[in-house]
C-alpha cells in the first residue's frame, strides 16, 4: 500500500496526564469524565480487511509489494512476545483520540488517548475468534513503560500518553496475562476514510437520535453510515443506551459485526479491484506494529481469519461496573467475572452468553428495531452467542492477578461454559442501538 498520511513517531511521547489523572501508588481516587470521543474502527476491520488485502491469490505481485511497503514505512515496534500465526494469536486494535492527524476538530484533550482498545484472539485451530473490548475508563494498574513508572488505579486510556502504542500493548498484556505480539492503530480521520472506502456500513437505532455533542442525527430504523456520520455513530454517548461508555461499546460491536457481514457478503475479499482500493485506504490510515506489517505475516493472518464464519466471531465487553461510588464516571473491573472470562479465552474453552446479553446500548434487531422497547431477543442471542463462543480460543498464560487455580484443559470438555455477567454478540447477529430515553 502507499505511505501513511499520518506519521506517528514510535518514540514520541505525547503530553502525559498527571496529577489527579492517576497516581503512582496508593488508594483509588475520583477521575474526571471526558465526554468527547472514542475511535471505534477496530480489530475485525483494520485487521481482517487490511490483512486480507495482501493475499497473493487476490493481488498482483506489485500490489502486494505496494501494500506491504506502505505499512512498513510507518510501522511501530511494540511488545516483546514471539510473533507467530501458527496456532492461536492475539492482535490489539487501538482507536486513538487526539491523534496528530485529528487536529482540534473534536476538541483538545492535552494528550493522545487510546480510547478504544479491542483485543482480537484467533483460536489455535483457526476456526473461531473472540474480540474483547476494554472500556476507555476502565480503572486498571499499568506497568512501567515509555520511561514512566508503573501506576495504579489509572484509566486505561491514559496508557498511550505514557508511552505510545507499546505502552497500550503492555498494559493490556498486564490486565489479561496474554502475550500480544501484533497491534494496529487508527485515528478519527481513519474511521472517516475507511468507512468511506467500504461504501458505508449498515446500522440501526430503535428510535430517533439527535445528539448535539457528536452531531449525530438519525431517524429510527436502518441507515448506511459513512464518513463523519460513521464517526459520530461510534463516538455517540449521550444519544444511546444509558449515556455510559459501556453503551458505546455496544454500538461498536454492532458496527464491526455489520461491517464484517458486508465485506464478506459483497465479494470485497474476492474482488482484486475492491480489495486493493480498500487496502490503499487502510495503508494511509492504519498504523501497524512492525510484527504485523510484514507481508508474509499479513498473508498468513489473512488465511487464518478468512475461514472463520460470522457465527464464530464473538465480540464481548471486558466485565466492569460504572456504579462504584469511589470512581464516579469510571469503570471498575468485575474481577471475578473478568477472570472467568479470560480463563475461558486463554484455555480455548467454549462459553455461552446469557440470553439477551447484548449490552447496555443494544438490542436484537429482528425483534426490536424501531420498537423503542430496548429489550433483547433471548432466543436469538443465546443461539448466536453459544455457537460462536463454543469455538473461543486464546493463549495459555495465567492472567495477571488471576486465581492460582490451574487452567482448564480445553480438550477436557466440549460443553459451553455459562458466562453470566458478560455482554456481547456474534458477527452474524444483527443488533440495533437503543436510543436514549
Amino acid at each position: 500500500m502507499p505511505e501513511f498520511d499520518d506519521v506517528l513517531d514510535a518514540r514520541r511521547r505525547p503530553t502525559v496526564v498527571s496529577g489527579p489523572g492517576y497516581r503512582v501508588s496508593g488508594a483509588r481516587h475520583n477521575r474526571g469524565r471526558r465526554d468527547l470521543g472514542v475511535t471505534r474502527l477496530v480489530t475485525g476491520i483494520g485487521i481482517a480487511v487490511a490483512v486480507a488485502v495482501t493475499s497473493a491469490t487476490s493481488l498482483s505481485a506489485y500490489a502486494a509489494y505496494d501494500v506491504g511497503h506502505g505499512f512498513q514505512q510507518r510501522a511501530v515496534d511494540v511488545g516483546g512476545g514471539a510473533a507467530s500465526t501458527d496456532g492461536a494469536f492475539n492482535v490489539l486494535a487501538i482507536g486513538a483520540d487526539n491523534d496528530p492527524d485529528q487536529g482540534t476538530a473534536y476538541g483538545d484533550r492535552g494528550a493522545t488517548l487510546n480510547d478504544s482498545n479491542v483485543l482480537l484472539h484467533v483460536s489455535a485451530d483457526h476456526t473461531s475468534a473472540v474480540a474483547v473490548s476494554f472500556p476507555r475508563d476502565l480503572v486498571v494498574d499499568q506497568p512501567a513503560c515509555g520511561g514512566e513508572p508503573a501506576v495504579t488505579d489509572a484509566p486505561i486510556n491514559l496508557a498511550y500518553g505514557r508511552g505510545g502504542m507499546d505502552c497500550v500493548v503492555k498494559t493490556v498484556e498486564h490486565v489479561t496475562g496474554m502475550d500480544i505480539p501484533y497491534a494496529a492503530q487508527v485515528s478519527f480521520q481513519g474511521v472517516i476514510r475507511m468507512s468511506d472506502a467500504v461504501g458505508g456500513v449498515p446500522v440501526c437505532v430503535t428510535d430517533a437520535v439527535d445528539d448535539p455533542y457528536t452531531g449525530l442525527q438519525l431517524s429510527a430504523g436502518e441507515h448506511t453510515v459513512s464518513g463523519k456520520t460513521a464517526l459520530a455513530f461510534l463516538r455517540d454517548r449521550h444519544g444511546v443506551g444509558d449515556g455510559s461508555d459501556l453503551s458505546r461499546i455496544s454500538s461498536l460491536q454492532q458496527f464491526l459485526s455489520s461491517l464484517l457481514r458486508k465485506v464478506k457478503g459483497d465479494g470485497t475479499l474476492s474482488n482484486p479491484t475492491k480489495l486493493y482500493g480498500l487496502a490503499k485506504s487502510a495503508s494511509k490510515n492504519v498504523t501497524l506494529s512492525t510484527s504485523l506489517a510484514k507481508p508474509s505475516t499479513m498473508v498468513d493472518m489473512a488465511g487464518a481469519f478468512e475461514g472463520i464464519g460470522l457465527g464464530d466471531i464473538t465480540f464481548v465487553q471486558y466485565p466492569g461496573s460504572v456504579d462504584d461510588p469511589a470512581f464516579p464516571g469510571k469503570v471498575v473491573p468485575d474481577q471475578t467475572t473478568a477472570d472467568r472470562l479470560m480463563r475461558a479465552v486463554r484455555t480455548d474453552r467454549p462459553f455461552r452468553l446469557d440470553a439477551g446479553a447484548t449490552g447496555r446500548g443494544a438490542t436484537d434487531a429482528a425483534a426490536d428495531a424501531g420498537s423503542g422497547s430496548g429489550s433483547g431477543s433471548g432466543a436469538d442471542q443465546t443461539a448466536d452467542a453459544g455457537g460462536a463462543d463454543d469455538a473461543s480460543r486464546a493463549s495459555r498464560q495465567d492472567a495477571a492477578g488471576a486465581a492460582a487455580a490451574p487452567e482448564a484443559d480445553p480438550t477436557a470438555t466440549t460443553k459451553p461454559q455459562e458466562m453470566s455477567g458478560v455482554t456481547g454478540q456474534t458477527a452474524k447477529q444483527k443488533t440495533c442501538a437503543v436510543a436514549a430515553g
